[in-house]
């Protein structure tokens, strides 16, 4: 396999107490809903280590600084001749930083959601068969 065929991406879920942070990121406005819910992810830069990917990737989602508690899961997914695979990591964001999230356009909206409400808001059968493993 070529690297060119190899991706790496970072998912931060972002835990306070018992509830996890979803935004709702824009697809596609040639569909009826255009938003899907989902957690903080991206992609890892060349030269970036996936830790300093997931920092900056909080910065730039939601405007504020996280910390990084623990690997969750790593997942292995194939899309067409591409590989991506990908780091999830739990993170947190300080109390007093929540009145401070600042999304960028291409977000809808956030909410904490408890783990028993992620089949009602988040679609994608990859993520929540990933999420039955997950060390939460």
């Amino acid at each position: 396999m070529k690297l060119e065929n190899l991706f790496l991406r970072v998912k931060g879920i972002v835990k306070k107490d018992d509830k996890y942070l979803v935004i709702k990121r824009w697809m596609d406005d040639r569909i009826p809903d255009p938003f899907v819910w989902e957690f903080v992810d991206g992609e890892v830069s060349f030269g970036e280590s996936p830790n300093d990917a997931m920092e900056r990737i909080l910065i730039d989602t939601l405007g504020v600084y996280g910390k990084i508690e623990r690997v969750s899961y790593v997942w292995s997914q194939m899309i067409a001749d591409t590989q991506c695979v990908g780091i999830a990591y739990i993170c947190s964001i300080d109390d007093a930083e929540e009145d401070n999230f600042v999304l960028s356009e291409e977000f809808g909206g956030f909410e904490w959601i408890s783990r028993e409400q992620f089949d009602y808001y988040i679609e994608n059968t990859y993520v929540l068969k990933d999420l039955e493993k997950a060390d939460l």
